[in-house]
């Protein structure tokens, strides 16, 4: 085990891990807890990635976390986080166990509340869907036995053969359709899809199923934002000894057989005996020199199709004036809009959206923000692609970006005000986070906050191992699991089992979790 403590004037890390968010920052607080030395480089002014937050009017916005599934004590999720040492100081709140996720078709002027727990969850479409109450139950039954074989997810070891080429290469629509004849129905249960950017063609039902159990198996809104789970994270690895440097923007890679020079956009260097990306593979690979990389390898990851672009809307809110509500609204025009994406900001866009309220106490009484997520092409800023804004290094993209999303912003209010009546007496202000956003922040290639999309028609190619023929360069993240706080934390201990310090992680997590119930 190498443990350095003291900066010396040619430092040395054991570990240089790019990018701060969930999975950079779980890598890096455990790699500290082995006695590593570990930097962690972010070319933002705050780390999380999509954890961050941000603030306007006195109040706080998230951007990217609008809920968590896998938080119950006996969940997942919970268990890392305990393991990790952060979970007693996080603060949560469990989403209405009747109703976390509120379905709308407006088209059909038709919504349903979708409740926690299996058992509810069953029982409720059963009564509202009576005549496909044995489609209900082998569809049920078939979610539970598909997620089981995810060991990650369980925070168990992996096993070989467990999973199928047949159970990841099944289409969730289609898997639907065989379950059910009634497409309301169909519509119904993949009213979150814009969660997954959810497409009839394209989305696993595995992908489908892990996120669908996480929520169902228990939703939690973060209190104050999801930030606070990267400040207990960097907090722990500051502890353990580690760096992590904002505002460092890594330009390029240089590799030899023993140690890894990494330069930064301000001139700084960084050396390394490993290194992880924790960044979308295809802008990590361009860092990369090409030796050492097959050209067919780097045009694959190239050339990965993403999840589509997202735009949301921030609202912050005059005082009691909406009534707050504990669950998340899913707003649809009709069932087909649950597996089409129709991203065009045409007249009657958006087709679907999720709204949530930001949550600042547990015990809270009235909405003090509202976020709308929908669907838009990044294709309608190609005006401003060659334009770059951060807090990090600011600029002006001009008054037509201004009026671009000041009509978008339009767009979202009068959706709003279908629902809720006075909608636009009780804003105080609205903010625009636009694919370009997404861009400069995540570095995402084209806006994707969820990272390259799997696809059920050819699934090993979407794939992105950790493990690179570089030796000793990994990937983690999203891209290489699956996207949310959940995905992506399953990602790292991917990541880390592929490391020989890391090889036992789940081993590990398991023994700490039975001597922490004796």
């Amino acid at each position: 085990m190498a443990i350095h403590r003291h900066p010396t004037p040619n430092k040395v890390y054991d570990y240089v891990i790019i990018g701060s968010g969930i999975s950079g920052l779980i890598c890096g607080a455990y790699l500290t807890g082995k006695g590593y030395l570990v930097a962690i480089l972010e070319k933002n002014h705050q780390i999380g990635g999509s954890l961050q937050v941000f603030s306007r009017d006195r109040k706080i916005l998230d951007t990217g976390v609008h809920y968590i599934g896998g938080l119950g004590h006996h969940q997942a999720l919970n268990k890392l986080f305990r393991f990790l040492g952060i979970e007693k100081d996080l603060e949560y709140n469990r989403l209405d166990n009747d109703c976390f996720d509120r379905i709308v078709f407006r088209q059909n002027n038709f919504e349903w509340d979708m409740p926690q727990g299996w058992k509810n969850f069953e029982m409720r479409l059963k009564e509202q869907f009576p005549a496909e109450k044995g489609g209900i139950e082998a569809f049920c039954a078939k979610i539970k036995s598909l997620v089981a074989k995810f060991g990650p997810y369980h925070l168990e070891r992996p096993i070989p053969g467990t999973l199928s080429l047949d159970d990841l290469s099944e289409g969730a629509f289609h898997a639907l359709g065989k379950f059910f004849k009634d497409e309301l129905l169909i519509g119904l249960l993949g009213g979150s899809s814009i969660l997954y950017g959810g497409q009839a063609d394209s989305t696993p039902f595995y992908v489908y199923s892990l996120i669908l159990n996480s929520y169902v198996e228990g939703a939690y809104r973060m209190i104050k934002g999801g930030s606070q789970i990267a400040k207990l994270l960097s907090m722990k690895i500051h502890r353990q000894g580690g760096d992590i440097f904002k505002y460092s923007e890594v330009e390029r890679i240089e590799t030899d057989d023993k140690i890894i020079n990494v330069l930064c956009h301000e001139g700084k260097s960084y050396q390394a005996r490993q290194i992880i990306g924790a960044i979308h593979p295809s802008v990590f690979l361009k860092m990369l020199p090409d030796r050492g990389l097959r050209s067919s390898y780097r045009y694959r990851i190239e050339n990965l199709s993403n999840f589509p672009s997202l735009l949301s809307v921030h609202y912050t809110l005059k005082p009691d004036q909406l009534p707050y509500f504990n669950h998340n609204i899913y707003l649809l025009e009709s069932p087909e809009d649950a597996w089409k994406i129709r991203s065009d900001p045409d007249e009657n866009w958006p087709y679907n959206c999720m709204i949530s309220t930001g949550c600042e106490r547990s015990s809270q009484q009235w909405c003090n923000t509202i976020n709308v997520l929908a669907y838009c092409d990044y294709s309608k800023f190609s005006p401003w692609t060659e334009t770059y804004n951060t807090i990090a290094h600011p600029s002006f993209r001009g008054t037509d970006y201004v009026t671009q999303k000041e009509l978008l912003i339009e767009k979202i209010t009068c959706r709003l005000e279908s629902i809720f009546p006075h909608f636009r007496e009780m804003i105080i202000d609205a903010y625009c986070s636009t694919p370009l956003t997404y861009r400069d922040y995540l570095s995402a290639p084209e806006g994707t906050p969820y990272g390259v999309k799997k696809n059920f028609n050819n699934i090993l190619y979407s794939f992105v191992a950790p493990k690179m023929t570089i030796p000793n360069v990994y990937l983690t993240g999203q891209s290489t699991d699956l996207h949310g706080v959940y995905g992506a934390s399953v990602s790292a201990l991917l990541t880390l089992s592929e490391l020989e310090v890391g090889k036992d992680i789940f081993d590990e997590i398991n023994h700490f979790l039975k001597l922490e119930d004796k």
